[in-house]
């Protein structure tokens, strides 16, 4: 490398008391500042407009040092670039050397550039450990700057200087590494995305209009909000509050319930918008403001739709439809469903309210009346409040549930849970008006006949509980139906029936009628349980002397065998047993009653005795089973 002296590439005078580096005018500034300029910058305008900005100082001061270099015509390429850590040096920024190279050339073009080095001492590094300490990350912006100013203006093609360690964070000094802007790739986007950003003051200027249209969506949204409000406020229904909504933008409006069913609807028929619903399909929306508002679309346009919420389910959905060509404005739109969206979901729950309110006071109007509170005459005129005729037949159902196994929700949410979905079952999906009392593990239903004429009371309850396991799919559900009764000042004698029945259904058979339990059903009441125990004792003898677990087991394998008419295979196969498994427990049985369980009258008395035990000692049996 040729040999100059630091004057031929750096002259400093003095004229009339100013200062002249290079012949263009120069001042003296301390790093101090320097400091306190970095200090103030960032305080105001954030770290990363401060790093473009002290970039691009750095970046043109390379640029006008590369212009000097490259008017002297002796000096080889290489020689120009390695001259730049040099005046780097010279003006002060930092002590700074070249460590690594690899650069390579043909004719004018840069095939290869590849330098590191290093900085000691930096000017920036310093300033910013005394103004803010330890930093996470590098901080000699100007001198990145410089060097990527002043390669680029040598070699005449975009090179990107970044440091590797920095003083600033702890190291002893800062290393530095330049290569063709090509090779950077993803590293240095972040320079480029700097250097593109708006000047602060149009930046401001488009936030600017940025919040007064965010006011004057907000404005629209909260004045239509509040007409909605108002709607419900007076007691409205939903078509009036959709009214105002679509005289204001115009649109098809659907509201629907969770199995899809449309509550109400506003510029598009009924048919037409289920014809429609069947080719919704999903546009995924990327940073979409409102997260719960989908984009749908379909044949001839787009929707949005947003989900009702109540009591933390879903209960809903509104949705506005636009036809092809019209174009949505998400923004205000998606804000005015998700209100709508709110207004109807105190509209469902006001709802709900009075719906809750209406099936307590009858489950405590049933209670009344199987308490036997009332005449017949006051039953009859209360009934009238509610639109129920109960002078005609009608039958009560014991609904029993038990959980098979724990989960998250509490046990008296899971009670009201079910009270709830029994409840909407006939209202909604049968459209029956039917009494219902709760007790523990249990629902009590007065169904009069004139309402189920097309399907017998069997059916009707057979189709609920399906209902009711497909819901819930961790419950056993079992019911017992009374016989029909015309009276309904005997309701509390109907109860008693239903309770008795269903004591005898099981998995296999969840529903039982009072008829089906013959004379037994007859027997068993209040007034002579003493005998039917003492009957129960006489046919079952040991097996019903201290009950425990190993009993109840060999109860339940003799049930099941004379159920199935003694046939080995079937009852085998209703215990979940070996045939082998099954003729021990037979044994068993046989050798502890004493007696031929293949004699039919035999078999006829310990049917009767086991089915009565099943009725009269089931809170019994209930509480071994649980032990």
């Amino acid at each position: 490398m040729k040999t100059l002296k630091l004057n031929d590439l750096l002259h400093v005078r003095q004229e009339n008391e100013l200062w002249f580096a290079n012949n263009d005018r120069a001042v003296f500034v301390s790093t101090k500042a320097f400091g306190a300029m970095q200090r103030d910058l960032i305080e105001n305008i954030g770290i990363n407009r401060m790093k473009t900005f002290f970039f691009k100082y750095g970046y043109q001061l390379g640029v006008e040092d590369a212009q000097e270099v490259a008017k002297r015509e002796s000096l080889s390429l290489l020689e120009k670039i390695e001259y730049g850590p040099i005046i780097h040096g010279l003006k002060g920024h930092a002590k700074s050397r070249i460590t690594e190279k690899d650069f390579e050339a043909e004719g004018n073009e840069i095939k290869s550039f590849h330098f590191k080095g290093v900085w000691e001492n930096s000017y920036e590094a310093e300033q910013h450990l005394q103004n803010f300490g330890v930093s996470q990350g590098p901080v000699c912006y100007t001198l990145t700057g410089y060097a990527t100013g002043y390669i680029t203006g040598v070699v005449g093609v975009d090179v990107f200087f970044k440091e590797l360690q920095c003083q600033g964070q702890g190291a002893p000094c800062c290393i530095w590494e330049g290569r063709l802007v090509s090779e950077w790739k993803e590293e240095a986007e972040e320079f480029f995305s700097y250097s593109k950003e708006l000047p602060i003051l149009k930046e401001l200027e488009q936030t600017n209009e940025k919040l007064i249209q965010e006011r004057n969506n907000l404005a629209l949204v909260s004045k239509t909000y509040n007409k909605m409000t108002n709607e419900l406020i007076r007691g409205n229904s939903i078509d009036s509050i959709l009214d105002i909504l679509h005289q204001q933008n115009h649109l098809p409006i659907v509201i629907e319930d969770n199995r899809q069913h449309v509550l109400a609807c506003k510029g598009i028929s009924l048919e037409d918008f289920i014809s429609m619903r069947g080719t919704f399909s999903k546009i995924p929306v990327k940073k979409q403001s409102h997260s719960k508002v989908n984009i749908f679309s379909f044949e001839n346009g787009t929707s949005l739709m947003t989900p009702i919420y109540l009591l933390g389910q879903i209960v809903g959905y509104c949705t506005f439809l636009y036809e092809q060509g019209r174009t949505p404005n998400y923004e205000i739109d998606s804000m005015i469903l998700d209100r709508l969206a709110s207004i109807c979901s105190l509209l469902f729950l006001k709802e709900k309210t009075e719906v809750d309110s209406m099936e307590q006071m009858k489950g405590h109007f049933l209670e009344e009346i199987i308490s036997g509170k009332y005449t017949q005459q006051e039953i009859m005129r209360k009934a009238d409040f509610i639109q129920l005729d109960l002078s005609n037949h009608y039958h009560i159902a014991a609904l029993t549930y038990k959980f098979l196994n724990t989960c998250d929700e509490g046990e008296f949410t899971l009670h009201k849970k079910i009270f709830e979905m029994v409840s909407a079952y006939f209202r909604e999906e049968k459209n029956l008006n039917v009494l219902i009392g709760q007790q523990t593990d249990s629902l009590i239903l007065l169904i009069t006949e004139n309402q189920v004429r097309q399907e017998n009371m069997k059916k009707t309850i057979w189709a609920l509980v399906s209902f009711l396991k497909r819901q819930i799919k961790n419950a056993l559900f079992l019911a017992g139906i009374s016989s029909q009764n015309s009276n309904i000042i005997e309701a509390g004698v109907a109860m008693e029936e239903a309770c008795s029945a269903v004591r005898l259904s099981s998995r296999d058979e969840p529903i039982t009628l009072f008829n089906d339990l013959g004379v037994l059903g007859i027997l068993i009441n209040d007034q002579n349980e003493q005998a039917i125990k003492k009957m129960i004792r006489d046919h079952l003898g040991v097996l019903y002397e201290d009950i425990d677990k190993n009993k109840l087991e060999l109860i339940e394998t003799l049930y099941h065998f004379l159920d199935q008419g003694g046939n080995l295979d079937h009852a085998a196969e209703k215990l979940a047993l070996s045939k082998s498994g099954l003729r021990y427990r037979l044994n068993k049985i046989t050798e502890l009653l004493d007696s031929d369980l293949r004699n039919p009258q035999r078999q006829f008395q310990l049917m009767i005795a086991l089915k009565a035990l099943k009725i009269v000692e089931h809170e019994r049996i209930k509480k071994i089973q649980a032990e």
